[in-house]
């Protein structure tokens, strides 16, 4: 596979978009060639592309862009490229980076036809740019710190919605189940039948002594019930 150089004609084309990123108020310290500079992410074998130029924040060296330079060449050796480089952009510092391919045809008769500008990443496509509207450093900046920060605000807002829900949460009073009425509901029936029966027959359906015994039934039954109901309501309170 021929590299770069050999495919662009030397370094020609290259010296011209770095004279056009100068001229751009790219600072000099910005445009990296040297791709050892950047650490094992940014090396490349023997077969892949290399690119042209990285573009680092030269205040924080933070990554910021990767310019790739080609000549005349078609449009499927145009999408070929876009397709390397963005994989080097993404391999490089993922979705943080943006990916550039400027298409040079010396042959052209007007400025647009000589120097075509491309975003290929993050997108994953070929939008074309004019010479105005290709990113200056602090655009690029400006974007890098948008897709970082994109993922805080809803952190944040999970955290904020959180900490009102737990201050908002009020404990949750504690309601008697049905065990604990139960027993008194079965005596009050019986007492209700024998109210008709002495009223009707003149005879009653419990003696006294059934009664109490009922009635101390109910309570037992009731009593177990209404001291965890309690100690519920004072964990709760």
């Amino acid at each position: 596979m021929a590299t770069r150089k050999q495919q662009c004609g030397g370094a020609i084309l290259d010296d011209l978009i770095y004279s056009f990123l100068l001229q751009s108020d790219f600072p000099r310290a910005s445009i990296v060639f040297d791709l050892d500079l950047l650490g094992s992410a940014a090396q490349v074998s023997d077969r892949m592309r290399a690119p042209s130029f990285v573009i680092v924040d030269p205040e924080t060296a933070d990554l910021l862009a990767v310019i790739d330079v080609v000549d005349a060449i078609d449009g499927d050796a145009l999408r070929e490229v876009a397709i390397e480089t963005g994989a080097y952009a993404s391999r490089l510092a993922g979705r943080t980076i943006q990916g550039f391919v400027i298409r040079v045809d010396v042959r052209g008769h007007t400025e647009d036809e000589q120097v075509q500008f491309y975003r290929i990443w993050p997108n994953s496509t070929l939008q074309q740019l004019s010479s105005k509207s290709f990113p200056d450093l602090e655009t690029l900046r400006v974007a890098r710190k948008l897709v970082t920060s994109s993922a805080a605000p809803s952190t944040v807002k999970s955290s904020a919605v959180m900490e009102v829900d737990d201050e908002d949460a009020q404990p949750v009073e504690p309601r008697p189940g049905p065990g604990m009425y139960f027993p008194a509901l079965v005596l009050l029936v019986l007492v209700l039948i024998d109210s008709y029966m002495n009223a009707s027959r003149g005879s009653s359906l419990l003696s006294l002594s059934q009664s109490v015994m009922a009635f101390g039934a109910a309570l037992l039954f009731t009593l177990p019930s209404a001291i965890r109901y309690l100690r519920r309501w004072k964990r709760a309170d």
